[in-house]
């Protein structure tokens, strides 16, 4: 069994790093790259998690007994993985980056003093990582958004089609044919696999809005315009979820 990775916060050229700053008074710089740190960590427990509900999801989709329904659910599921695969490399990009830039800027500070190691904190461009990161996060939750038409559209199709079904079985029996009946969207694999792209769509969406709070939070607490139109995207997707569910209910 393999070992956990080492948190990045209790990486040893982490811990140098920030060591380093706090003994040259470089205290926003120490800031940053904590909060860059914290950042990565919680990006990857996340990520983590959303990894071991992706084999549950497989174990259930290979309960399903058509062969046909079983293989598109499970193309489903890997581009669910993919995405969250593709994430999982931002993520580790930046934290072996980090590390390399770290053990770069303590020889620096050794070799060269204060005023060098204050120059290389400052091209980390950490603000301009951690954006670059959020708009890997708003893909992933665009596509995850797709994702979900892709199987409602299925879900309607296979609904559609059982319908016809049962009424040439009526019609054989020369009873008269039913109105199909609105879909129900709580029982099945499919409603479960349904239910996880909205899981991974959420996370997506609050990785994205976590990564402009940790930049705000870098540029002092000032708020900007995409956190905040984050924060209104979220509210408008949660009660488009409400709505959604209620109606399914139904």
């Amino acid at each position: 069994m393999a070992e956990p990775a080492l948190a990045l916060r209790d990486h040893p050229q982490i811990i140098d790093l920030i060591s380093v700053l706090e003994q040259s008074g470089l205290q926003k710089q120490k800031e940053e790259v904590q909060a860059l740190v914290g950042y990565i960590d919680g990006m990857e427990e996340k990520l983590s998690q959303m990894m071991d509900e992706m084999k549950e999801m497989r174990m259930e989709v290979g309960k399903l007994h058509d062969k046909g329904i079983r293989a598109r659910c499970s193309q489903l599921v890997d581009t669910v993985e993919g995405k969250v695969r593709q994430t999982k490399v931002m993520v580790s990009t930046a934290k072996e980056n980090l590390i390399s830039s770290a053990k770069q800027m303590v020889q620096t500070f050794r070799e060269k003093g204060r005023s060098a190691l204050c120059h290389a904190a400052q091209a980390l461009r950490i603000p301009s990582v951690l954006s670059r990161m959020g708009r890997g996060f708003a893909h992933a939750e665009k596509s995850m958004g797709q994702l979900a038409v892709r199987l409602d559209a299925m879900r309607e199709e296979l609904h559609q089609a059982g319908g016809h079904i049962k009424n040439a079985g009526l019609a054989l029996a020369g009873k008269e044919p039913q109105e199909s009946k609105e879909l129900s969207a709580d029982k099945g694999v499919l409603a479960k696999l349904r239910s996880f792209v909205l899981y991974c769509g959420k996370a997506f969406s609050e990785m994205d809005r976590d990564t402009a709070l940790t930049v705000e939070r870098i540029n002092g607490g000032r708020s900007s315009v995409k956190t905040e139109l984050q924060g209104l995207k979220s509210a408008q997707a949660g009660q488009r979820r409400q709505a959604a569910s209620k109606e399914q209910a139904r």
